[in-house]
């Protein structure tokens, strides 16, 4: 057992001492449980990884595949051209400007200095206008969505829906009344990357709308939305009511296949024990309400 434990031993009663090797059993026991418990739930994984491991896999591999092989689950990269997608044409809708250079976001996001993203984006040099086709503005977005993510980018600690990259994010209105930002997080990436007519928003369901009045919106309750895959640099949208204004959450699509969506999402569980950007690989039977594409 160890010299400690003798000492402690010794200065026991006999009650004491009983009371104690009968924790020590306890604990021992609860040990055990615990892993075989972590064998038990690994099917969960597959859904939502939420142990420490499974996220930190996530959050420090490449997780998206810069070429879809056919071979693979079907997953695509930013690289990648989807179907019916025709290299070098942006539907005019997107309103799409110069993408953020890592040479400003990163400097941005290491000094977590309050910059909003309205000012972040006039700084850019008018030669940065990488977001000239499909395939280099999807690139963008998941290259900006993965710049919070390794950073990485975290509430406060006892500081739900704060912190000065998130206000930075929003408004300062946001950040005051401490909105879900989820949606914040998500426009602003899509912003970031050059797409100027998707504004800022806080409610997941204002991103949903602005997808359905723009013909980018698939519903999974539908055959079309059933068969869509999205691609790199979509953004999910669950759990949204009937009318489909409001939602529970939301996130980029890093890489997608029939069944499952690997995503980068805001104001989630992190491998740092508070919420922030993390990676999250979900079904896509379960929660997904349906996407808003890119293309």
């Amino acid at each position: 057992m160890g010299t400690l434990p003798l000492v402690i031993a010794e200065h026991l009663t006999l009650t004491r001492r009983a009371s104690a090797l009968v924790a020590l059993a306890v604990v021992t026991v609860l040990v055990a449980f615990s892993g075989s418990s972590a064998i038990a739930a690994a099917p969960r994984l597959a859904t939502e990884p939420s142990a420490l491991g499974a996220h930190k896999a996530l959050q420090t591999t490449a997780h998206v595949a810069p070429i879809a092989h056919a071979g693979d689950t079907g997953g695509t990269g930013p690289g990648d051209i989807p179907p019916g997608e025709i290299p070098g044409i942006i539907r005019a809708d997107l309103q799409l400007g110069a993408a953020v250079p890592d040479s400003l976001l990163l400097p941005w996001l290491k000094s977590k200095a309050p910059q909003q993203t309205e000012a972040l984006l006039k700084l850019i040099p008018a030669v940065t206008a990488s977001s000239s086709t499909l395939p280099a503005l999807r690139a963008n977005v998941i290259r900006i969505a993965t710049d919070f993510l390794n950073n990485p980018t975290l509430e406060d600690l006892h500081s739900a829906n704060r912190s000065k990259v998130i206000c930075a994010l929003g408004s300062p209105t946001s950040c005051r009344e401490r909105w879900a930002w989820c949606a914040i997080f998500a426009s602003s990436v899509w912003r970031m990357a050059g797409v100027r007519a998707l504004q800022l928003t806080p409610p997941v369901g204002g991103i949903v709308q602005w997808g359905i009045a723009h013909k980018r919106w698939h519903d999974v309750t539908t055959t079309a939305g059933k068969k869509f895959i999205p691609s790199a640099g979509d953004i999910v949208a669950y759990g949204c009511n009937s009318k489909r204004n409001f939602c529970d959450h939301t996130g980029i699509v890093s890489s997608a296949s029939r069944t499952a969506i690997h995503t980068i999402e805001g104001n989630t569980s992190t491998v740092y024990g508070r919420d922030g950007v993390g990676a999250k690989y979900r079904a896509r039977d379960s929660w997904v309400t349906g996407f808003i594409s890119l293309g």
